[in-house]
């Protein structure tokens, strides 16, 4: 078994969740994650959050945000676990889901999809089509947010380290937030695509918004 998920398996579900937020507070401040995402999303919005893991960034966006549902679409089969029960009413989990299979009954469907710390597990060959299933799930007008890290920082090597040696990825790689814009001008049509802020208050994490047309 993978290093992380092994330590977790052995801590009691009452430490767990604060063991995670500790461990999480070393690489990303959720709260500030969450306040320029619920900046950004539009009136009474249906979001598709990608990669959603434990749902601990959920739980800050839903709480700033009541006017806001969400499906959590996650290939992990464990999906939420850090949910609060209060926002379990807006929120539908499909665990053990890729995508490219929710987006076959979801075309054209989501106000807004959120991918936070996905991309950099995807493989570069991939994540032009993974961008693509995304946006093939959204209405027009819609917009997609991408939270991910930018290299080069110490905080985001030693994310890096542990995302290949703890977690077991050892093919993760960081994409900048200008490589990220450049390669979704390269494969998607009619949007505008820029980092909207969240680099400043919290690198090196960066929030880039694709709006479409």
């Amino acid at each position: 078994m993978k290093a992380g998920p092994f330590v977790r398996k052995l801590l009691p579900a009452s430490l767990e969740k604060r063991a995670s937020r500790l461990y999480r507070s070393v690489f990303v401040d959720l709260g500030k994650v969450a306040a320029v995402i619920s900046s950004t999303l539009p009136k009474d919005a249906l979001v598709l959050d990608i990669g959603g893991g434990d749902g601990d960034l959920l739980n800050h966006v839903l709480a700033a945000r009541p006017d806001v549902r969400v499906a959590m679409v996650d290939i992990a089969v464990s999906v939420g676990k850090f949910l609060d029960p209060a926002y379990s009413a807006r929120v539908e989990l499909y665990p053990g889901t890729a995508i490219e299979d929710h987006v076959l009954g979801s075309t054209g469907k989501y106000d807004a999809a959120v991918i936070s710390d996905v991309m950099h597990h995807i493989p570069e060959q991939h994540r032009a089509g993974f961008l693509l299933n995304v946006a093939r799930a959204l209405r027009p007008g819609a917009q997609i947010l991408i939270k991910d890290v930018q290299p080069g920082h110490p905080v985001a090597r030693l994310g890096l380290f542990c995302d290949k040696y703890l977690s077991g990825d050892r093919g993760v790689a960081l994409i900048s937030a200008e490589q990220l814009c450049e390669l979704s001008r390269a494969s998607l049509a009619q949007h505008t695509a820029k980092e909207i802020g969240l680099l400043e208050v919290d690198r090196p994490n960066y929030l880039v918004q694709l709006q479409f047309a």
